[in-house]
């Protein structure tokens, strides 16, 4: 009758009971590692491979990392900087689980943006409080109607709270203070939130009033050398790696990329991880008890450990004080019990046919920061591999597939074709300048009998006309609005570089149309483009070319092929740029593209949009085996057996070039062939 009598008059009953009696049980000093393994359910809904109970025991390389969150561990700040599908968010799940039910205080997560804020609540941190008995009964519910409980992005528990923002918001980063934060994919945060600055900065500024019991979470994906954020937080820590046991002599050292060893390119490639001790062949089947027996061992400064370790140094090395506050963490997918090396060998042949992939392997496989080699290739060199077998207008057998571009200035309209083959090797194949006030109808009238006639003949059989066309919209935009609203293979695209992570092309947006005193609401689309992204790739295309042919005459796969002729003046202007590193206000190291001084660079804007164009139609997903039908369908009349063919082209002699022909149109032939079903979206698709 005691509980009864505290409850209240009358008998108390069941939920009543259990929250007294939960009340009144003593704390359990349980670490963050154990309170995980205790008390943490993994929700269906989150996409787990195990729902249920979580256990430690399936991803061990992440318990020291969630005790350096602990009470117990005096660092304030821990960086883990790891690869995709390595745990990285379970880790922040379990830190705010611990925070809710055994040290509470007020606490802040932070997302990259909006999207990634309303995302992780809905299929992260709400379903863990819904499934796991100890946050539901310790998170009061979601309401609408009174401030007393919790809302989707703000979540109240007894002794704290949760806020839940994005970096791009300074609001979200203002009048709050917090013990405890979560940075979530750190590398993808804007270099400003609003007019405050830097959010890392602010993001820290409301810890200040925790200074001796703060803990701050930093996690993320790296992105590119020179400007990501978690590899710079990563360098200033304790640096610490994963060192494992080799299971046959027993020496602890890291597992690189470089040691992963595999018999076949084709599936399965019985992938295994050469030893570096002793060489021996580390199979699959060792995997298991081989990360069991892994530990951390900083490697901050240069007294740091060798690259293997005896097991009877292990210890005085993993206890080895390096003197920082900072708990730094990395890791890669070889080490997930989740991840096959089968698959990692997969990913890898698959990224080294294209650029792109291979940053995508690099950081989300790796968990490397990705280096664009960003000096500007020389434009002589780039002049002297032109193909001399080929003029303008006038494609040999090679690209199937065309794309055009048009940049808009205040007095003319410049535009090209490229060409796209295999392995997105690219090729110049027309080009031209517009006369006229591109605010003039007539100015786009011309421009519309450019597309018109921009048909080619690969290697003289078929004829091909080009697929999409993008428009820069950054100049005169009501105008290429307007075009591109009454032009259906016409895209108005908008540079954007403030994301270095910013894809080739992404999602559409609709935009009002203004012109000639008529509005259309909602009339036209935009579609926002990576100039970042597509410069480097643009970059490791001329790098290939400039790399010249193999020993069997043949360019490589990716590279950009130019016709005999092609001017100086135009691969000067393929070749304006170059990256250059500057350290903005908040003291964020950041890299970008900066044109060369007295040097135009239309022809290189032109270059990326219509690569933009390629990779929305999805050129980059092709198959061998689609690329082929594709080759036949649309080169009925040549023997595509001969692939080499392709690439063998000798290369022209530096020699004097015609100049361009303002406006020149190629001759008018045959209908173009449709594109093939099932690669080329339809255009109601595109929107």
């Amino acid at each position: 009758m005691q509980l009864e009598a505290l409850a209240g008059c009358a008998p108390a009953g069941p939920v009543v009971m259990d929250a007294l009696a939960n009340a009144l049980r003593p704390r359990e000093n349980l670490s963050v590692a154990a309170w995980a393994d205790r008390h943490r359910v993994l929700s269906a809904e989150s996409g787990s491979r195990y729902p249920g109970p979580w256990r430690n025991v399936r991803a061990p390389h992440l318990v020291e990392i969630m005790d350096a969150l602990g009470p117990d561990d005096p660092c304030e700040d821990v960086v883990f900087v790891a690869s995709a599908q390595v745990g990285k968010s379970e880790v922040g799940i379990n830190f705010f689980g611990f925070v809710v039910d055994q040290d509470p205080g007020p606490m802040i997560l932070v997302l990259p943006s909006h999207e990634e804020a309303t995302k992780y609540v809905r299929t992260k941190l709400q379903p863990s409080i819904d499934v796991t008995p100890n946050l539901r009964r310790q998170v009061l519910e979601l309401t609408t109607r009174t401030e007393r409980g919790s809302t989707a992005s703000y979540k109240r528990f007894r002794g704290g709270f949760a806020q839940v923002t994005f970096a791009g918001s300074s609001k979200g980063l203002q009048m709050l203070s917090a013990r405890y934060t979560i940075a979530d994919e750190v590398s993808e945060w804007p270099a400003t939130a609003g007019e405050r600055g830097d959010p890392v900065a602010q993001l820290k500024k409301r810890t200040e009033t925790y200074e001796r019991d703060r803990k701050r979470f930093w996690v993320s994906t790296p992105s590119i050398v020179g400007m990501c954020r978690i590899t710079a937080d990563y360098e200033r820590s304790d640096m610490r790696r994963r060192y494992v046991p080799c299971p046959h002599c027993g020496s602890y050292q890291i597992l690189a990329f470089d040691g992963l060893k595999w018999e076949s390119e084709e599936w399965p490639h019985r992938a295994w991880f050469e030893c570096q001790a002793s060489g021996c062949v580390i199979l699959p089947d060792a995997k298991a008890d081989m990360m069991a027996a892994g530990v951390w061992i900083p490697t901050a400064g240069e007294d740091g450990p060798p690259p293997v370790i005896e097991p009877c140094e292990i210890e005085r090395w993993r206890t080895r004080e390096v003197p920082t506050r900072v708990r730094g963490f990395h890791i890669w997918k070889a080490y997930s019990l989740f991840s096959s090396w089968d698959s990692i060998v997969a990913e890898f042949i698959e990224a080294s046919t294209g650029h792109e992939r291979m940053r995508v392997f690099t950081q989300q496989v790796l968990g490397e920061p990705w280096e664009d080699k960003g000096d500007a290739p020389d434009a002589e060199q780039l002049l002297a591999r032109r193909v001399i077998e080929y003029r303008r207008g006038e494609p040999p057998v090679g690209p199937v597939v065309f794309t055009g571009a048009t940049d808009v200035q205040g007095n003319r309209l410049e535009w090209a074709v490229w060409g796209w083959s295999e392995g997105m090797t690219r090729w110049l194949v027309d080009w031209g300048v517009i006369e006229g006030d591109p605010n003039d109808r007539a100015t786009w009238a011309a421009h519309d009998r450019v597309m018109e006639a921009a048909k080619y003949a690969p290697g003289g059989s078929g004829t091909v006309e080009v697929e999409a066309w993008a428009v820069d919209s950054g100049y005169v935009s009501q105008a290429v609005y307007d075009y591109a609203r009454r032009n259906p293979r016409v895209f108005a695209v908008d540079g954007r570089d403030t994301r270095r992570t910013d894809p080739f092309i992404g999602a559409a947006k609709k935009v009002d149309v203004k012109w000639n005193g008529k509005r259309v609401p909602r009339g036209a689309v935009i579609w926002p483009v990576g100039t970042f992204a597509l410069k480097s790739d643009l970059y490791s295309a001329i790098r290939r070319t400039i790399r010249g042919r193999n020993e069997q005459g043949e360019w490589e796969s990716g590279a950009m092929i130019l016709p005999g002729d092609v001017s100086l003046a135009y691969t000067e202007q393929l070749t304006a740029e170059h990256l250059v590193e500057a350290e903005t206000r908040s003291g964020v190291l950041t890299r970008r593209w900066e044109k060369l001084a007295g040097r135009p660079n239309e022809a290189l804007d032109i270059a990326c949009y219509a690569r933009a164009m390629a990779y929305h139609l999805r050129l980059d997903r092709l198959t061998p085996d689609q690329w082929a039908a594709l080759r036949a369908e649309r080169c009925p009349a040549i023997d595509n057996s001969r692939q080499g063919d392709l690439f063998a082209v000798p290369v022209a002699p530096v020699a004097p070039t015609r100049p361009p022909e303002a406006g020149r149109q190629a001759p008018a032939p045959k209908k173009a062939t449709p594109g093939s079903a099932g690669w080329v979206p339809d255009r109601e698709d595109w929107v």
